[in-house]
């Protein structure tokens, strides 16, 4: 347990490579312009299922104007303040020099939410995306807690973020665009831009704890870790990355979201020794332990 916990999230100092445990899971990294600048997205939960065609006949009275839509508006995950929520990812030590409230996790109401910016975040006000004013577009508390937990651990790292919504309705936390963050995004994209794993990457107890954040989840008897849903290309080497820290994980099947599984009481207590202690405010079945 001493050599382990020399690797947990603990032990170590809070760093930018942290979050590559983000890229890890359903994050990815934009460079922008000829790379002098990048930012990180990445949207939480699940994707929600596609909506069944409506029979034919149906198309004239489901049209509505254009100034109809806007009844359809979905109620976005709330704005944060980002110094009312930092705690969460502080260590217990340090929650004594906070305020004792724990955010609420209702979603808050139309009038709470932030008005659209001019650039740089254009998915903040997406709510009239293919998906908006179904019930799949409806905020899932877990997904929006993820969203607040993400935040604060970005901004424990000095990079402010904020949470938007994606077009089809989830969570979506962004950052501004950085020169910090140019290193991180040109060693997870290809020159292509597209998402790829650095060679020789290794996970530690920080940057696990993120993918944690993100997109960790228990299933049944097992942990999962959840991969990007669409760049099947990088599962191979992020196994590879977690066998090496000792979790022993396995793909999951076809036919599953794509995902790490970790099963066994042995490897998902290496994973929770990894990851450190809990956030204060935790959604329930997120931790590993």
């Amino acid at each position: 347990m001493g050599q382990l916990s020399f690797w947990s999230a603990d032990a170590r100092p809070r760093g930018l490579d942290d979050l590559e445990g983000l890229l890890c899971g359903p994050g990815y990294a934009e460079l922008f312009g000829r790379g002098s600048a990048a930012r990180l997205v990445i949207v939480l939960g699940a994707e929600p299922e596609d909506e069944e065609e409506e029979p034919e006949g149906e198309d004239e009275a489901s049209e509505e104007p254009e100034e109809a839509e806007e009844t359809l508006a979905v109620e976005a995950p709330p704005a944060l303040d980002p110094d009312d929520l930092a705690f969460l990812d502080l260590d217990p030590d340090e929650l004594a020099a906070r305020l004792g409230r724990v955010p609420s996790l209702v979603p808050a109401r139309p009038s709470d939410v932030s008005p659209p910016r001019a650039g740089g975040f254009p998915g903040v006000e997406r709510q009239r995306g293919p998906h908006a004013g179904t019930a799949h577009a409806t905020p899932d508390p877990v997904a929006t807690w993820r969203a607040r937990a993400v935040c604060c651990a970005l901004r424990a790292r000095g990079v402010p973020a904020e949470v938007g919504c994606a077009g089809d309705g989830r969570p979506e936390v962004r950052t501004a665009f950085r020169s910090d963050l140019v290193d991180l995004a040109r060693r997870w994209t290809t020159d292509t831009g597209m998402k790829t794993v650095p060679e020789g990457f290794e996970l530690d107890g920080p940057r696990l704890r993120l993918w944690v954040l993100a997109a960790g989840a228990h299933e049944g008897r097992a942990y999962t870790l959840g991969l990007h849903p669409v760049a099947r290309e990088l599962d191979d080497a992020l196994l590879t990355a977690s066998r090496r820290a000792g979790l022993g994980a396995t793909l999951a099947a076809a036919g599953r979201p794509p995902a790490l599984r970790i099963v066994g009481g042995r490897r998902q207590r290496r994973l929770g020794e990894l990851v450190g202690r809990p956030p204060r405010d935790l959604a329930g079945g997120i931790w590993p332990v």
